[in-house]
């Protein structure tokens, strides 16, 4: 039995193999890659869907399709994990398919498998990329579909869903997005994303809005806010921050949240501000930022322009720590 579980895995190898010299040799080709797709081996199935998209192979969409459901109707043995299905909803998204009914399903689509303790869902992605592709299509109803899975028992497809519902019409999304970040839910990554969604939007006014929640009482909204509106890189919502800062006459913790998203922001504009910081502001304010600003330690204009703060400071606490988070690069 042993022997006959290794001869079949290097046979899959072989063949694994050859699909990948094929498409090297000549390009991923509908000739070579339409066996793949109707193989009844999914690690097959996956990797030829992966070279139709990457090929923007249109031919291929029925294909593709077709081994979707086939796998989708069969049991989960035949396609651990999605594997498949996933790479075949990715490769659809890539072609910019318009088949309505296929994301329909996919957003649907369920698969338990057995787990410690019990079952666990592993079509998550799969429900994701395919909320994303039928925010693509000309759906009329593509947005009421999509707020389904805002009811998903997986927090990770109610986060992913927001960034398929931001794609819908801008109005009708925002509405949405905004009603469901007031409800607030149970997972904070579902809310971050939310935020995140908005700013995607109308910029001012989302700005402003997503600005209310550094105000709130949980500290964890808070930093998900100041998180959200530093990613999005808006000049509003760098205003949003600092007004806040410039607000709040003591800098503790639940305010200095507002540098993190600062420093996300890299902006020339948040630069001049966190620098200002590390030139006059309080000594624990300016460790605050240094230590943020090491995510860019690859930025070696950043850095002289923070050593040349410090040297007009004359602090040597702070000369020390920068030459310790952030050495100079090589001369």
């Amino acid at each position: 039995m042993a022997k006959c579980r290794i001869d079949a895995d290097n046979r899959l190898t072989e063949r694994l193999a050859g699909l990948r010299a094929a498409v090297a040799d000549g390009g991923a080709t509908l000739e070579t890659l339409r066996p793949a797709l109707a193989d009844p081996n999914y690690r097959l199935v996956a990797a030829a869907a992966g070279y139709a998209g990457d090929g923007l192979l249109y031919p291929l969409e029925p294909d593709l399709i077709a081994a979707f459901r086939r796998l989708a109707n069969g049991p989960h043995t035949q396609d651990p994990q999605c594997t498949a299905k996933g790479a075949i909803a990715r490769a659809l998204v890539a072609l910019d398919c318009a088949n309505v009914e296929f994301f329909l399903a996919g957003i649907r689509l369920r698969q338990l498998e057995p787990a410690w303790g019990g079952s666990q869902d592993t079509a998550l992605d799969c429900r994701v990329t395919c909320a994303m592709g039928l925010a693509a299509t000309a759906y009329a109803r593509a947005l009421p579909e999509l707020t389904r899975l805002l009811a998903d028992p997986e927090p990770r497809v109610r986060a992913g869903v927001m960034d398929a519902i931001a794609c819908c019409e801008p109005l009708a999304a925002e509405s949405v997005l905004r009603t469901k970040a007031q409800s607030g839910d149970p997972e904070p990554e579902v809310t971050g994303a939310c935020l995140l969604a908005l700013l995607r939007l109308d910029a001012a006014p989302c700005a402003a809005f997503v600005g209310t929640f550094l105000d709130r009482g949980d500290p964890t909204l808070r930093e998900l806010a100041a998180l959200a509106l530093g990613e999005s890189r808006l000049p509003e919502a760098l205003t949003e921050l600092r007004t806040r800062w410039d607000a709040e006459p003591y800098k503790g913790a639940s305010v200095q949240v507002l540098l993190k998203g600062a420093a996300l922001h890299r902006s020339e504009a948040a630069f001049d501000w966190l620098l200002s910081l590390v030139a006059d502001g309080e000594h624990r304010i300016a460790e605050r930022v240094l230590r943020d600003l090491t995510a860019y330690r690859g930025n070696e204009r950043l850095r002289q322009r923070l050593s040349a703060a410090l040297a007009a400071r004359q602090d040597a606490d702070l000369i020390a720590l920068l030459a310790r988070v952030w050495p100079a690069g090589p001369e």
